[in-house]
């Protein structure tokens, strides 16, 4: 009989704790019991001796560096420090399930993650595509890198997902909206949140860096870090102007921030924050699925329904396409019918 090598008691219950996850979803909790018991009976007697080597960490130093060498690579391109962190968090899950390197993981080992996934987070399609995506993107990394020659998820393809109906606001939503908004704690500075919401179709992450310096009031537009670290400049309304005035007159601190909390010591009013907040606008409005990116759908709605052209509207908005733009319409057959008669008559 071959002896068996473990490094520490340890790493004996991290190896019955991984073949209990295994097989976790093939037995019920009384089989996992037995199981359980059997393994920790079986593996009392193992010799337990110093390995005779690190040969069995090598694939996760390895795996570490490569996981960092690629969020380096990402930041530079200008990431935001919230994708980062969400790309890092899916390397890590796929790095604690396997027992290869990255580089040598093939697209059937890619595969059996997938349906890991799936199955251990009892996730939709969209969260198991978007993971697929994440590992798209890392193995087209270490193939530019020449880390890789053949990259094991191009034989993976895309996984379907149900197209919801992304709708704007109707006027009667932003009525009701606008007549709460006022009802609600630090009206002022909440008014002042939703016309330029309304007007200026930013990003949360664009609308929750602003500085008061970035402002310009009487040419009612402004100045914001976009994605991918690229400055652009965005137009707002007079009633966001006549708001966003009366929301800086009724300050009495002195930071730097356009939003800020309402109390002492008067902290920058964080993205998490602004979500927060816009969500509870359509909770007390009665109105469903309002969030701060629908903004920037209604946005888009309205002008192209007023006759803009689409490629302005895609400046607007600061999209790098009219791809992009037209993901913004599609579900609006009207709308796609009125944009293609003013450009083909």
């Amino acid at each position: 009989m071959n002896e068996v090598q473990i490094i520490t008691n340890g790493y004996k219950k991290q190896f019955i704790d991984e073949i209990l996850n295994g097989m976790e979803h093939f037995l019920d909790n009384s089989q996992l019991m037995e199981l359980n018991k059997s393994l920790n009976h079986h593996t009392n007697n193992l010799t337990i001796t110093e390995a005779p080597s690190n040969i069995d960490l090598d694939f996760k130093k390895t795996n570490q560096i490569l996981i960092k060498d690629f969020l380096k690579h990402k930041k530079l391109e200008g990431l935001s420090p919230r994708t980062l962190n969400y790309y890092e968090s899916q390397l890590n899950i796929i790095q604690k399930w396997t027992i290869k390197s990255f580089i040598e993981m093939n697209a059937d080992d890619l595969k059996e993650y997938l349906t890991y996934y799936k199955e251990w987070h009892n996730c939709s399609n969209t969260t198991l595509n978007n993971t697929r995506r994440i590992l798209s993107t890392f193995y087209k990394y270490l193939e530019n890198e020449e880390k890789i020659i053949i990259n094991p998820m191009k034989m993976i393809p895309s996984i379907k997902v149900p197209k919801h109906v992304r709708k704007a606001f109707s006027d009667e939503e932003v009525e009701k909206l606008r007549m709460t908004i006022p009802k609600l704690r630090n009206p002022i500075r909440n008014m002042a949140i939703f016309e330029l919401l309304l007007s200026s179709g930013l990003r949360l992450s664009e609308l929750g860096g602003l500085r008061i310096s970035d402002i310009s009031l009487p040419e009612c537009k402004g100045v914001c870090m976009g994605k991918g670290h690229k400055e652009r400049v965005f137009y707002f309304s007079e009633k966001a102007k006549l708001n966003i005035q009366n929301y800086l007159n009724s300050r009495i601190d002195d930071k730097e921030w356009l939003w800020v909390s309402g109390n002492a010591p008067y902290n920058k009013l964080g993205i998490s924050g602004i979500g927060h907040l816009v969500r509870q606008w359509g909770v007390a409005a009665e109105v469903h699925n309002v969030h701060p990116h629908r903004f920037r759908r209604t946005l888009s709605t309205r002008l192209i329904k007023k006759g803009m052209p689409i490629e302005q509207v895609s400046k607007i908005l600061g999209h790098e396409s009219l791809g992009i733009t037209m993901r913004y319409i599609e579900t609006d057959k009207e709308l796609l019918r009125l944009t293609h008669q003013k450009h083909t008559n």
